[in-house]
């Protein structure tokens, strides 16, 4: 049996202006969406695993390798983009 693929979880709140300098909203975010994409490789990993020694689905691991995958082509996507805006601010000029 295929498992139910979780909803998408919101973004926590964004911190207030006054918050900015706390250093806890942006920063914590990317490092728990990594985490995130970590902890699927990882059950990506072990489903291949299962799946080569007899006890596990081939279906489910092909599952996890193309959820893996995925996600993990969504944050190069996403680390390209910022290095990009980060490029085109420190390159203009005042």
């Amino acid at each position: 049996m295929i498992p139910a693929i979780p909803p998408i979880q919101p973004l926590p709140p964004s911190p207030s202006a006054g918050a900015a300098g706390s250093g806890g909203g942006f920063a914590h975010t990317v490092a728990s969406a990594i985490d995130q994409v970590q902890q699927t490789q990882n059950a990506a990993s072990t489903a291949e695993a299962q799946a080569a020694a007899g006890t596990g689905s081939v279906t489910d691991a092909l599952i996890s390798a193309s959820e893996a995958s995925l996600q993990t082509q969504v944050t190069v996507a996403l680390v390209d983009k910022g290095v990009a805006a980060f490029t085109d601010i420190m390159n203009m000029q005042l």
